[in-house]
């Protein structure tokens, strides 16, 4: 068994094509279907079920599958060892973020580390932020930035920036005070469960008395983007990052309502058992320079 049959049935297994993964990996169908094929007689066990033109992971695939990504989770954290001992001349950084901060925070810094350490090669995966925290804990990311707290023994977690939730609208929002009534009854476009966004507005809206079970939802959506234009289209009221909304606040085509959510903090993520990666330290030693924590 090697590594590179590994990585063709994980890439195999989470595509559920063989086409698909060889084109991820750029080898041809042909070699990605005998690393599979290779895996099944050696060990005289079916890994996949052919179903029609399709295939799906048998129940010994899917008990293979979390044993062989955490084979390559420690060969990957065995060759960062190796290439750290050339002192960030060369290597690279495994780094998940959520998408606010991937979008919207990072693009400066992953510059100014990138003019740091040319030779370090960033890999940026993006999801929302328990997706993030699955990342690191499972050992397929060194670090994470995410907006929301994570609430796991094994992840280590500090602030490392902050932004604010703002309540926007398409129209102007009415003069007055905005209270627990008027959140009630407003109609919402909202995260999904899992994002920082939402359980950071889950945590507002209880601070100003109200339950989110009790909101008139309108709309579930999986990015910050396709919320913004939702409440740009209408739909009703959202409460979205400083960062996501300001041009579109600028631009006229959303409205801050008057209502003040106090700031959340970013936080890192690292596990707390694994290596402690150099290139993460040096990304760390960037944000810290360019993004301070304002001192209350």
């Amino acid at each position: 068994m090697t590594l590179e049959q590994l990585r063709i049935f994980i890439a195999v297994a989470e595509r559920e094509h063989v086409t698909a993964a060889a084109k991820a990996l750029h080898i041809t169908q042909s070699a990605a279907s005998a690393a599979i094929a290779a895996l099944e007689e050696r060990h005289a066990v079916k890994l996949f079920d052919r179903v029609g033109r399709g295939i799906a992971l048998t129940e010994a695939g899917r008990l293979f599958l979390a044993e062989a990504r955490g084979v390559l989770a420690r060969a990957d954290a065995a060759e960062t060892v190796l290439e750290e001992l050339s002192g960030l001349r060369r290597g690279r950084l495994r780094l998940v973020a959520s998408q606010t901060t991937a979008a919207y925070w990072l693009p400066p810094i992953l510059a100014e580390f990138q003019a740091r350490h040319p030779a370090l090669r960033v890999e940026l995966a993006i999801g929302n932020t328990d997706q993030a925290a699955a990342r690191v804990r499972e050992g397929e990311a060194d670090l994470g930035i995410v907006e929301g707290r994570i609430d796991d023994p094994v992840l280590a977690q500090w602030p490392v920036g902050e932004d604010r939730l703002v309540l926007v609208g398409a129209t102007p929002f009415a003069e007055g005070r905005i209270d627990a009534r008027w959140l009630r009854r407003a109609r919402w476009i909202m995260r999904e469960p899992g994002s920082g966004t939402r359980s950071s507005l889950d945590a507002h809206l209880r601070e100003h008395g109200v339950d989110p079970a009790a909101l008139d939802v309108a709309l579930v959506l999986p990015s910050n983007e396709s919320v913004r234009t939702a409440v740009e289209a209408g739909a009703g009221v959202a409460a979205l990052s400083s960062l996501v909304v300001a041009p579109a606040l600028a631009a006229g085509t959303l409205h801050a309502a008057p209502l003040e959510f106090g700031p959340r903090a970013f936080h890192g993520l690292r596990h707390r058992e694994r290596y402690r990666s150099r290139a993460a330290d040096a990304l760390l030693q960037v944000i810290a320079a360019s993004r301070p924590i304002p001192q209350s």
